[in-house]
């Protein structure tokens, strides 16, 4: 019984070193939570870190900080920054971070004015951001510093995969700084030179670009059934709309369709519809469609309109009508003319997906004057320049690296075993 009670007593309470995962925990979600009253304080201003070679130098002192304080402070919060659990509590906090940063739209003025006071709006640029990778920075430099001085290969594997995602958090963080995202509108045959960044703050380019020409893929429409009083489409949990091009006769509730003709590019006349290529041109289909039930018959052009044309619908009754839906887009391109000056330029083809890079720069196809479609005379592109994405990418490879080594020592080290037992 005395053994009992003097067992209870030697217990660890809480706060008492040498700290566990409740204080780490703790300590992790405390400063998530002052990043956000202090980002709240500020009306969600974010931070604006140190650009180029100011951040160069604050990693360097923070790297000479790490070592000289992990060779001569032997404070047992130092013993405890290194530990496995304040590493684990870091990392789970900053991971919830970006999971909301996934589920929350960026850069969106239109979020919900806490959501954007707190920083979860702009989480990349946030105070909570800032302070969580700070925090991981640090204990993370501390962990590499006591396993890798002095240095072993036994802890090479170690040090790889540690120093990698202590690089690319650096880099991600403190580079951010350099980081350029712009926007700029081009119209054919113009030159523009200013991009903006999603504030509208306008930036002059060090070259210049022309929109030669914009063209647009298109699938092919669709058609379904649509409700006259709410004006949206009557469609089912796991149905399929319609292809105009596929489907010659299809049965849509009572009514069996009959696609009698379809034509990808029309113009209205006095008769109907005609093939027309003039700009604002529309996909036009003639529909017979028949109720199995009451035999009532209904005809006439179906289409989804355009800034030019108005759409024109079946009505089948007064509850339904046939209505097409707007041509989505397959693929869509740019070709532009880049400036370094008036008689230095080159010509390039962007695509969705597949960026050109001009002087630095990374060219994107990210938009175009959606309301004019597949007519559009404008497109929208993306410009990003990120000189740290090497450093990024570096940071990667080491964890990769480490990765394979431990597989490939694993494996060593079985097959010693096998041989020293045989």
């Amino acid at each position: 019984m005395e053994q009992r009670f003097k067992s209870i007593s030697q217990k660890r309470r809480f706060w008492q070193f040498p700290w566990g995962y409740k204080e780490s925990f703790l300590i992790s979600f405390a400063i998530l939570l002052i990043g956000f009253l202090i980002e709240y304080i500020s009306d969600g201003k974010g931070i604006s870190l140190p650009g180029w070679p100011v951040n160069l130098f604050i990693i360097l002192f923070f790297i000479v900080f790490l070592i000289i304080t992990s060779k001569y402070v032997k404070h047992p919060i130092i013993k405890w920054v290194s530990s496995t659990q304040a590493a684990i509590s870091s990392i789970s906090v900053l991971t919830f971070l970006i999971l909301l940063m996934g589920f929350i739209p960026q850069e969106n003025q239109n979020v919900i004015p806490f959501i954007r006071k707190i920083g979860l709006s702009h989480v990349t640029h946030s105070l909570p951001y800032f302070l969580c990778s700070f925090y991981l920075l640090i204990i993370l430099g501390f962990t590499i510093v006591r396993r890798f001085l002095p240095f072993t290969i036994k802890n090479f594997a170690f040090f790889l995969n540690h120093a990698g995602l202590w690089i690319v958090v650096v880099a991600a963080s403190l580079g951010s700084a350099d980081l350029w995202r712009l926007n700029m509108q081009l119209f054919e045959n113009k030159t523009n030179f200013v991009a903006y960044d999603t504030r509208g703050n306008p930036f002059k380019m060090p070259f210049a670009l022309k929109l030669l020409n914009f063209s647009i893929e298109e699938y092919p429409p669709n058609i379904a059934l649509m409700d006259n009083k709410t004006k949206t489409l009557k469609i089912k949990k796991g149905d399929k709309l319609i292809d105009v091009t596929k489907d010659k006769i299809t049965r849509i509730g009572n009514w069996e369709i009959v696609i009698d003709k379809y034509i990808e590019s029309a113009i209205k006349d006095s008769v109907g519809y005609d093939t027309s290529s003039n700009v604002g041109a529309v996909p036009a289909v003639y529909l017979i469609a028949e109720n199995t039930q009451t035999n009532e018959k209904r005809k006439g052009w179906v289409t989804c309109g355009s800034f030019l044309m108005t759409p024109e619908i079946l009505i089948l009754n007064d509850e339904y009508s046939v209505a097409m839906t707007i041509p989505r887009a397959k693929k869509y391109s740019s070709e532009i003319r880049v400036f370094n000056n008036v008689e230095d330029f080159t010509d390039i083809v962007i695509e969705v997906n597949k960026p050109k890079k001009v002087n630095g720069w990374n060219i994107y196809q990210s938009g175009y004057n959606e309301k004019m479609g597949k007519w559009s005379n404008m497109s929208i592109v993306e410009l990003v320049r990120d000189p740290w994405l090497p450093v990024v990418y570096t940071g990667i490879f080491m964890m990769l690296a480490g990765a394979v080594y431990l597989v490939w020592m694993g494996r060593w080290k079985r097959t010693k075993d096998i041989h020293t037992d045989s």
